[in-house]
């Protein structure tokens, strides 16, 4: 499968074209590297992504053909970004939301 397709059917871009974008833009590293939009994922690959302001981490577990829901995206992806990356996006979006209140 895709890379740009994979991330897009276990949720983690809205739609294709995003996530497309977001490999052209450099936003994806498959396994160390900068993928292609086009270029194959396969099981227990390591999918990083970059979501403002941090690289979020990803492992793949089961490669899918279609989209799933909510629900069933803990069964294809397992987040592994590393505690430190989340703590630094709570202290974003708690300034976010300070600044937004005043």
């Amino acid at each position: 499968m895709r890379v740009d397709k994979y991330l897009w059917c276990v949720r983690i871009f809205k739609t294709r074209t995003i996530a497309t974008d977001a490999c052209k833009k450099e936003e994806v590293i498959l396994n160390g590297s900068i993928p292609k939009p086009s270029q194959k994922i396969s099981v227990g690959d390591i999918v990083e992504v970059k979501k403002a302001p941090i690289w979020r981490k990803f492992k793949v577990l089961q490669v899918i053909d279609k989209r799933v829901g909510a629900s069933l995206v803990a069964e294809n992806v397992e987040e592994i970004t590393s505690k430190e990356e989340l703590d630094k996006l709570k202290e974003y979006i708690d300034e976010k939301r300070f600044y937004l209140n005043k």
